[in-house]
C-alpha cells in the first residue's frame, strides 16, 4: 500500500471509529435534572424528604429527574411515562439502587421517563381554609398547568394518548390516578402501587393525620367540603377513566420471607391492609362501569421491595398499549376552576363549589353543578353558559382561517377606452 493509501486507511478508520462512538452515545440511556420554579407552589411552604441513602442533603426545590432512553437525540420522539413517589420519599427515589432501582429493573425502557418531586403535597391544591392553593400549596396547578406543559415543550414526545401513561406508589398511586382522571384526553394508561384511592373511607382521615398534615387541611372536612373531597377522591370520579387502561396493584398486609427485613415492618402492614381496601373500593367502581382494568392483589406491606415488584408486573402489563384516542361521547368530573376535558377547555367565572359533570354526546355537551363556565377548543367558537345546561356545540370553525369570514372576491384588471383614452381599471373577476 502507498503511503497517500495508508493515511487515506487511517483516517477513514478514525472516522467510522468516530461514528460508532456517536452512535453509541446516542444510543446510550440518560439521566438528567431539573429544578424548576412555580408560579404556584412556593418551596418555603412545602415539606420535602430527605435524599434517598447516598445522596447529599440539599435545600427544598422544584427538582425532576428524567430518564431519556437509549436513542434519544432531541429528534426521535418517544412515549412519556410521569412515575410519582410516595409521602416519604423524593423525585429520585425511584432510582436510587436501595429503592425503587429504575435503572436495573428497566434498563432499555422504550420510553422517556418524568420523576418530579411532590414532597409532602398530595398532588392537589390544598384545601387550606378555602384558599384551595392559592397561598402556595397548588400542586395539582403546578403538575397540570405548568409541569406538563414544559414536559412537552422541552421533550419529544410521541403524540396520542397510546404513548402517554403515569403511575405512582402510595401517595403518587393518589396523584397518578387522580391527575389521569383530570387530564384524561393526554394519559392513555394509569398505574397505582398501593395507592390512596378511596378518601372518603370513614376511617382514613384518622389514618391520613397520622403522616404529618391534617386531612381538612389538604382535602377540606369530610363533610363541610364534602364536594372538594369527591372531587379529589380517586374513587369517586372513574367515570373520567372510561378509556384508560388502568393497573391496581396492593399488598394484603403480610411479609414475604424473601425480604427478612421486612417481616418485623409493623406499619408497613397497617398500612398495606388499609391500602389494599382503598383499591378494593376503586377497583370495584371502575368495573361497574366497564373499565379496563387490570386488578392484582398481592402478598406484601407498604415498603420499597413491594414496590419494585409492582413496577415489574407494570411493565409486563404495559404501559403503551393502544386505547381510544378521540371518543364522541364522555363524562368528565371535576372541581377545578379551569382545566382540559377531552379536546374542551373549560374555565369557571368562580372557583367551583359543586362537583362539575360534563358529559358529551356527539355535538351534544351537557353540564350538571353550578356557576357559569366558558368552554373553548374542538375548533369552535367559544361559549359562556351557565350550569346546568344541555345544547349543541358551535360548528366548527374554518379549518383554513380558524374563524368564519367571508371570502374576498377575486380582482382582475382590464383595459378600458382606446388609444390614448385607454386606461386601466381593477374590476371583479366572472367566470364564464
Amino acid at each position: 500500500m502507498s503511503a497517500r493509501g495508508a493515511r487515506v486507511a487511517a483516517v477513514a478508520i478514525v472516522l467510522c471509529a468516530a461514528a460508532i462512538f456517536e452512535s453509541s452515545s446516542a444510543r446510550a440511556s440518560q439521566l438528567v435534572s431539573w429544578t424548576l420554579t412555580s408560579r404556584y407552589v412556593d418551596p418555603a411552604k412545602a415539606q420535602f424528604n430527605a435524599p434517598p441513602p447516598g445522596v447529599p442533603a440539599r435545600a427544598p426545590a422544584l427538582r425532576v429527574d428524567v430518564l431519556l432512553p437509549d436513542g434519544y437525540n432531541g429528534i426521535r420522539a418517544f412515549p412519556l411515562l410521569m412515575l410519582l413517589h410516595g409521602h416519604g420519599d423524593a423525585f429520585d427515589y425511584w432510582v436510587n439502587p436501595q429503592k425503587g432501582d429504575l435503572l436495573d429493573i428497566a434498563p432499555h425502557f422504550p420510553g422517556i421517563v418524568v420523576m418530579p418531586d411532590a414532597a409532602q403535597g398530595w398532588y392537589t391544591d390544598w384545601w387550606d381554609g378555602g384558599a384551595r392553593g392559592t397561598d402556595g400549596r397548588a400542586w395539582e396547578r403546578y403538575f397540570l398547568d405548568e409541569l406538563m406543559p414544559m414536559v412537552m415543550s422541552r421533550l419529544r414526545i410521541l403524540p396520542g394518548r397510546s404513548n402517554h401513561a403515569i403511575a405512582g406508589l402510595s401517595m403518587g398511586g393518589e396523584g397518578a390516578i387522580y391527575l389521569a382522571e383530570q387530564l384524561p384526553g393526554y394519559f392513555g394508561a394509569a398505574a397505582s402501587f398501593s395507592g390512596v384511592l378511596s378518601l372518603q373511607r370513614p376511617e382514613w382521615p384518622i389514618g391520613f393525620g397520622t403522616q404529618g398534615q391534617q386531612f381538612q387541611q389538604v382535602f377540606g372536612d369530610p363533610q363541610a367540603q364534602r364536594f372538594y373531597v369527591t372531587g379529589h377522591n380517586p374513587t369517586a370520579l372513574t367515570d373520567n377513566l372510561r378509556y384508560t387502561r388502568l393497573f391496581v396493584r396492593a399488598g394484603d398486609g403480610l411479609a414475604l420471607p424473601v425480604f427478612p427485613n421486612e417481616l418485623t415492618n409493623l406499619a408497613g402492614a397497617v398500612s398495606e391492609v388499609e391500602l389494599a381496601a382503598h383499591a378494593i373500593d376503586f377497583v370495584t367502581e371502575a368495573n361497574a362501569r366497564g373499565e379496563d382494568v387490570t386488578y392484582q392483589p398481592t402478598t406484601g406491606v407498604h415498603d420499597w421491595p413491594y414496590w419494585r415488584l409492582a413496577l415489574q408486573a407494570a411493565l409486563q402489563w404495559g404501559f403503551f398499549k393502544p386505547v381510544t384516542q378521540a371518543p364522541p361521547s364522555w363524562t368528565y368530573a371535576t372541581v377545578r376552576k379551569s382545566g382540559r376535558a377531552w379536546d374542551l377547555s373549560f374555565s369557571f367565572a368562580r372557583p367551583p363549589d359543586t362537583v362539575e359533570t360534563f358529559v358529551r354526546q356527539g355535538d351534544r355537551l351537557s353540564a350538571t353543578g353550578s356557576g357559569v363556565v366558558t368552554i373553548t377548543g374542538d375548533g369552535r367558537p367559544p361559549f359562556t353558559a351557565a350550569v346546568p345546561f344541555s345544547r349543541l356545540l358551535p360548528a366548527p370553525l374554518s379549518r383554513s382561517t380558524g374563524r368564519h369570514r367571508r371570502r374576498r372576491a377575486k380582482r382582475c384588471v382590464r383595459v378600458v377606452g382606446r388609444g390614448r383614452h385607454a386606461h386601466r381599471r381593477t374590476v371583479a373577476c366572472h367566470r364564464h
